[in-house]
Order: C-alpha cells, then sequence, then structure tokens
C-alpha cells in the first residue's frame, strides 16, 4: 500500500513539473517583442535563400508555399482545383543520383478539350528550371518517365489543354533549384487524367 501511495505522490509530482516547464516555456515566448522581432529578423535572414551567388541555402521545404493546378473549361472558366501530389525530392542537400519512384496518384476527370493551368509563381525562391514528365506507372513498383520536356520557369501560370492522347497518363512537374551547376533542392508534383 505504501509502494502504491509512493508512486501516486511521484506522478502527481511530475505532472505539476510538466506544468511548471510548459508556464515557463510560455512566459519565454511572451518576451519583449523587440527583441524576439530582432532575432526572428536574424534568424530569417540565415535561413532566407535566394539561389544564385547572394546567398547558399533554400528556406525550409515546409515554409514554401505549394504550387496549384486548376482545372479550366475549354473556354478558358476555372471548373475547380485538380487533385495532385506535391513533395519534395531532396532539399539543401541533393545527389544528383536520386531516384524517384512516382506514387500512383488520384486521377482528376478531364474532358477532351479542357486545360490545365499550373501556377508555380508562388514558389520563392522561384525554381531555376522546370521540366513536364510523362510518366509510366504500369508497373506500380517501378514507375517510368515516358518523356521530359524542359519548360521556361518565367512562364507561369502554364496552360495546357487536354487531348485524346493525354487521357489516362501520368504526369509531373520536376522544380529544381540551382547554384550554377549544383542542385540546391528539387521537387515534384504529379497528376493523373483520367
Amino acid at each position: 500500500m505504501k509502494k502504491l501511495a509512493l508512486l501516486l505522490i511521484f506522478l502527481l509530482l511530475s505532472v505539476v513539473l510538466i506544468a511548471c516547464n510548459n508556464d515557463i516555456q510560455e512566459s519565454q515566448k511572451k518576451e519583449d517583442p523587440t527583441r524576439v522581432s530582432k532575432e526572428n529578423t536574424k534568424r530569417i535572414q540565415t535561413e532566407k535563400s535566394t539561389v544564385g551567388n547572394e546567398e547558399k541555402f533554400l528556406p525550409a521545404f515546409k515554409d514554401l508555399v505549394t504550387p496549384e493546378i486548376s482545372l479550366l473549361s475549354s473556354e478558358g472558366k476555372m471548373k475547380y482545383l485538380f487533385d495532385f501530389s506535391y513533395g519534395e525530392v531532396c532539399w539543401n542537400n541533393c545527389d544528383e543520383f536520386i531516384h524517384y519512384n512516382y506514387p500512383s496518384i488520384h486521377s482528376g476527370d478531364v474532358e477532351v478539350g479542357d486545360k490545365i493551368q499550373i501556377d508555380w509563381s508562388t514558389l520563392k525562391p522561384q525554381p531555376t528550371e522546370i521540366h513536364l514528365i510523362h510518366v509510366d506507372n504500369s508497373d506500380e513498383y517501378d514507375s517510368k518517365e515516358v518523356s521530359r520536356k524542359q519548360k521556361s520557369p518565367e512562364n507561369t501560370p502554364l496552360t495546357i489543354a487536354v487531348d485524346e492522347e493525354m487521357i489516362g497518363n501520368q504526369y509531373a512537374f520536376e522544380f529544381i533549384w540551382k547554384d550554377g551547376k549544383l542542385v540546391e533542392g528539387r521537387s515534384i508534383m504529379n497528376f493523373k487524367l483520367e
């Protein structure tokens, strides 16, 4: 019985200590706003990046705004945002030999004559290279690239008219950030037309 009482007291003290620790952390967060602002500015300046000669690192991938795909009618009116997946392949530590296995993805319903519009203008910094990739995912364990076409990074939003050959196929946009010849980051946007 004494052991049980000691155990309960120990648990109660642990809970109190954890609560006190959380209160201390909260009060530290509410410090002088000018000091915190200066610290945040200094942190952002060291994390902030543009690809090129100015600084060397990209911002954290989770801080990037995701590009979007919209489905437009043949008249150019937006029907809805299109279903896609977006993720990093490598970030701030890239090796050019990383193999990316394109995931099977839920397809978006399209009709011949519709247009898909891909907008990556929200990506900061802007990628230095972009590729549109046609993916063969008939083997779910080993997807293969059928074709790869380079697109201009400045051409955002990019509108592509859907034709019969595109329906039933999976595609990906590969975004690459380079510093000279060195790849700093790669991300992929996957979508399928059905």
